[in-house]
């Protein structure tokens, strides 16, 4: 072999084990910098097994002082993003899926509070659980505060005060606010308004989350907008029916058998189609059921 060539060759293996020395010592200094966090955080009183963080583990303990991240937070936030998506996509949440839920998108945002998209998903899965409705308000509410030109958030704010809260009125004034900044659909103020004056109406209502899907894109989002859609038209269907079965007892003296009387009366036009594939019932004191959905929305219930 050349001597020249055994020469480079030789200077190459030098190269190559050195960096595999230098990666070794880049490990064993990442290591040190995050087991230094963690001491950190204790002498800081901060303990690691609170009680309000369930399975939040050392990600969650770091993300209460991003600072102790040293240089690995888009890294830490990449990593409690992926588990925050895995527990929202559980069919059916409890209580300590939905507290993982909300530490998990609060750790998100506390290494990245510019990442708006879980702002957007603990706002509207939170939102779901009347438990963690104060939660779901304050994940928008901060998403707000790093965005404050970004007309989504006082728009599913509008969303959470009225479904969740049953405010109608809030749920307004934050359409409104969201109307005022750039980039809004122009449909916004009239639906404030028609939110204003006709707030407990479920027809304003599915206005609301029919404006809402218009500009709604992820799957997981718009699974849980679907869902509320039909809550809403059951309620409708079921206003109308026992509009339909005390018109029945005005004009007969008594209540239908059944809800099929009211078609041959001539009260409606035929049986509306339950929305979730069940049947709708009516009960001996004249009130009117879903097969699938046994309880109602409040936030139609008269005050």
């Amino acid at each position: 072999m050349d001597p020249v060539v055994e020469v480079k060759a030789g200077e190459m293996r030098g190269q190559g084990r050195a960096g595999a020395w230098l990666l070794s010592l880049l490990f064993l200094f990442s290591s040190g910098v995050l087991s230094s966090s963690l001491f950190g955080l204790h002498m800081a009183g901060i303990p690691a097994g609170r009680a309000e963080a369930p399975e939040g583990g050392l990600i969650a303990l770091i993300g209460r002082r991003p600072a102790f991240s040293f240089g690995f937070q888009n890294f830490l936030a990449d990593l409690a993003w992926l588990q925050a998506v895995q527990v929202a996509g559980i069919r059916r949440m409890d209580k300590t899926d939905y507290d993982k839920l909300s530490l998990l998108v609060h750790t998100v945002n506390n290494f990245d509070p510019r990442f708006d998209v879980p702002y957007f998903l603990g706002g509207l899965v939170l939102g779901d659980s009347p438990d963690h409705v104060p939660q779901a308000v304050e994940t928008l509410e901060r998403g707000w505060k790093n965005h404050p030109m970004n007309w989504r958030f006082p728009f599913y704010l509008g969303y959470l005060r009225y479904f969740s809260l049953g405010d109608p009125v809030g749920g307004g004034r934050s359409i409104e606010a969201a109307a005022r900044l750039p980039g809004s659909p122009s449909y916004l103020p009239l639906l404030a308004a028609r939110m204003f004056s006709e707030g407990e109406k479920p027809e304003t209502a599915l206005a609301f989350l029919a404006a809402i899907m218009k500009q709604e894109t992820d799957p997981a989002r718009r699974e849980i907008l679907n869902r509320r859609i039909r809550e809403v038209i059951v309620e409708r269907d079921i206003q109308m029916l026992e509009r339909a079965v005390e018109a029945y007892r005005k004009k007969t003296g008594a209540l239908p058998p059944g809800p099929s009387a009211l078609v041959r009366e001539g009260l409606i036009k035929s049986l509306p189609a339950e929305p979730n594939g069940g049947t709708y019932l009516l009960s001996p004191d004249g009130t009117v059921r879903s097969s699938k959905m046994p309880d109602r929305l409040k936030v139609f219930r008269p005050r």
